[in-house]
C-alpha cells in the first residue's frame, strides 16, 4: 500500500517556491491592453518598491476581497479613468471608434441583406442556356468514347429535347 503523504521529509526542500512575497495568489480578470502594466505594477508593490506615480499614497490591502462588478459596469465611452497614461487614452479612444465603426458596418451589411432579398424576391428568373453546335458535342463525344455508335442525327435529337 502507497505511503499516502509521499516521503515527505525528502521532498520538503525540492517543493515549489512561490514567485510573489506577499503571500498567495488568485486570477482576476484584468482588461487585455492592461494586463502587462497592471502586472508590473504589482509585482513593483509586491517588491516594496513604490512605483512613481503612488509614492504619496497609501497602499490598501484590505480591497484585496473580490467583488462583484456586474452592477457597476460603466462603458469606456462614459468613463475613462482620469490616471490611464497618454498612451492608454489613445487605444481607449481607438478601441470605442472602432466598436461604433463595427456597428455601423454590421447595420449597413444587415441594410444590404434586406435588400438584396428584397431585390431576389421581386426579380424574375430566367436562365437563358445556350445549347453547344450538335457536331461539336458529336466530336467530343468521339475524342472521350471512340467506340461510340451515336450519329449526328442523335445528338441533334437530344438538343431538341434539351430545348423543350
Amino acid at each position: 500500500m502507497p505511503n499516502p503523504k509521499g516521503h515527505e521529509d525528502s521532498i520538503k526542500n525540492s517543493r515549489f517556491k512561490a514567485a510573489w512575497q506577499n503571500g498567495p495568489t488568485r486570477t482576476i480578470r484584468v482588461p487585455i491592453l492592461l494586463a502587462e502594466l497592471t502586472l508590473e505594477y504589482a509585482r513593483q508593490l509586491d517588491q516594496g518598491v513604490e512605483p512613481p506615480d503612488t509614492k504619496d499614497k497609501p497602499v490598501d490591502t484590505a480591497s484585496s476581497k473580490p467583488r462583484d462588478t456586474a452592477d457597476n459596469i460603466i462603458s469606456p465611452e462614459t468613463k475613462v479613468n482620469t490616471t490611464q497614461s497618454h498612451d492608454t487614452r489613445n487605444l481607449v479612444d481607438e478601441v470605442t471608434w472602432l466598436k461604433s465603426e463595427n456597428k455601423r458596418l454590421q447595420n449597413l451589411l444587415s441594410d444590404l441583406r434586406v435588400e438584396l432579398n428584397d431585390t431576389l424576391k421581386n426579380a424574375p428568373v430566367v436562365l437563358e442556356l445556350e445549347s453547344p453546335d450538335a457536331a461539336d458535342l458529336l466530336n467530343r463525344l468521339k475524342a472521350k468514347h471512340k467506340k461510340s455508335t451515336a450519329s449526328l442525327a442523335d445528338i441533334e435529337a437530344i438538343l431538341e429535347m434539351i430545348e423543350e
